[in-house]
């Protein structure tokens, strides 16, 4: 069973040692393809900017005309969403996708190897101090953020606060190690990663008695019992009740963001908007309806750069799969 990620300058009054641990079994031929992999990424991390994104760009361009299954999606996903949508229109962001996919994928072992500072200097913020002044207040902040393709450096843009998030654990226990560990134990983390299960969401509630900062993705569409279909763009999604429980159980304040890189500068943007305004109500739809309308604004800040490939129409509301070929 998967265990928490814990920084030792944790806030918490956690024991780091009590959390996910390298274990001397990751050294089993089983892990050696593993190892080379991890390897090979450091060269990769220093390589220069505008190198890393040429690379980048071209990985991207192999994977939008070997990756049918993808493409499929993102076309599904987008005629979905925009009814008018022109077939130029899904190609072409279709094209820019893959060029930021590919582009991501070169970028994440920056996140493995690189130090907390070095990372900071790659990315800008904007709208930081409305974190700032929510936590001198004495209440927690929910960072409601979407699944952009830079969303792990938006969770290292945040690394000055007290840090609380969620992981889907990897199959790969060494994998889930190293990525896991460089979430939260550079120099400067003051965070608690934990598996994205029942127990994890109940250790966090209680978490954030103390002011601190929760990086939460509820974009994707998990189960239809726990979620209502509400109005996004030109059709309806279904929105996850748990931001608003959430919420209303923390008394937190509820900041949309977005993580997003810009190709040509290569440099990451972290933005914090203003709160969501009357959340949580007593109308549970209504809150998924502003939840949804928070991420059709997430979407706008550059439509090429959310994961279209995620199956975020998986649940209609006439039960129909639109993803089935």
């Amino acid at each position: 069973m998967s265990k928490p990620f814990i920084s030792i300058k944790n806030p918490f009054g956690d024991n780091y040692l009590k959390g996910e641990r390298f274990s001397f079994g990751y050294c089993a031929p089983k892990y050696w393809l593993t190892w080379m992999f991890l390897l090979l990424s450091y060269p990769i991390a220093y390589l220069p900017g505008s190198l890393r994104d040429s690379i980048g760009c071209l990985i991207g361009e192999i994977m939008r005309r070997y990756g049918k299954t993808n493409r499929e999606i993102i076309t599904k996903n987008l005629k979905e969403t925009f009814k008018d949508i022109s077939q130029i229109e899904i190609e072409n962001v279709c094209k820019m996708y893959f060029k930021n996919l590919g582009c991501m994928y070169l970028n994440l072992p920056q996140l493995w190897w690189k130090s907390d500072s070095r990372l900071q200097h790659l990315i800008d913020k904007e709208g930081t101090h409305l974190v700032d002044d929510i936590l001198e207040n004495n209440q927690s902040v929910i960072l409601l953020a979407p699944h952009s393709l830079s969303l792990e450096f938006g969770g290292r843009a945040i690394s000055r606060y007290d840090v609380l998030s969620m992981y889907k654990p990897f199959k790969n226990n060494l994998i889930n190690w190293f990525i896991g560990r460089s979430r939260c134990c550079k120099e400067n983390d003051k965070a608690i990663i934990y598996p994205r299960n029942m127990q994890g969401m109940k250790s966090i509630i209680r978490k954030m008695n103390h002011p601190s900062v929760l990086y939460f993705l509820a974009d994707e569409d998990i189960s239809v019992d726990n979620s209502i279909f509400s109005k996004f763009f030109d059709t309806k999604k279904a929105s996850l009740k748990s931001v608003s429980k959430l919420a209303k159980i923390t008394k937190s304040k509820v900041l949309p963001c977005i993580c997003t890189y810009d190709i040509n500068t290569h440099r990451f943007l972290f933005k914090v908007f203003p709160e969501i305004k009357d959340f949580p109500s007593n109308d549970i739809r209504n809150d998924c309806a502003k939840v949804n309308t928070v991420l059709e604004k997430q979407i706008q800040v550059d439509k090429t750069q959310y994961m279209w490939t995620l199956r975020i129409f998986k649940h209609r509301p006439d039960g129909s799969d639109i993803y089935k070929i």
